[in-house]
């Protein structure tokens, strides 16, 4: 069996092909464009950025993913974020020419507070190790290029 029948295996779910590549790109360029034009929502507090869209394999429903910063207004924004999702979901509409939008729903994305946790771990444990190597002096470099 060549690679092209395989693919094509029928019965399998299927990740949206470039269809929903495409519609996923226009929803989160249009969302990201409405909140950065303000929501008008008190909960909406703090830099909300849209990481991604993850679409439904029958396009029918959007998973849009936010990062929050500070983190403690998270919560809040997906909130007010999931209140005007169908006023979202109309501006899509109106600034597209699809004649469907799916239906979104917002999530919090936590990958980039992860990724900084782990980044101030892994600076901690490398200034402890610097303490034990005095003459290291390009790990000292290193580290100062990463302060600034």
């Amino acid at each position: 069996m060549n690679r092209d029948e395989h693919s094509h295996h029928s019965g399998a779910p299927r990740a949206p092909g470039h269809k929903g590549a495409q519609m996923a790109s226009l929803i989160q360029r249009i969302v990201q464009m409405e909140i950065l034009r303000g929501i008008a929502d008190p909960r909406m507090r703090g830099l909300v950025t849209v990481l991604g869209v993850d679409m439904a394999t029958d396009l029918e429903e959007a998973s849009v993913r936010v990062s929050v910063l500070p983190a403690e207004f998270g919560s809040l924004n997906i909130q007010a974020l999931n209140h005007a999702a169908s006023h979202l979901r109309r501006t899509v509409l109106k600034e597209s020419r699809i004649r469907h939008a799916p239906k979104l729903r917002f999530v919090l994305d936590e990958s980039l507070k992860r990724a900084a946790e782990v980044e101030a771990a892994m600076r901690a444990a490398g200034g402890e190790h610097d303490g034990d190597h005095d003459g290291d002096q390009g790990q000292q470099e290193l580290s100062e290029k990463m302060d600034n």
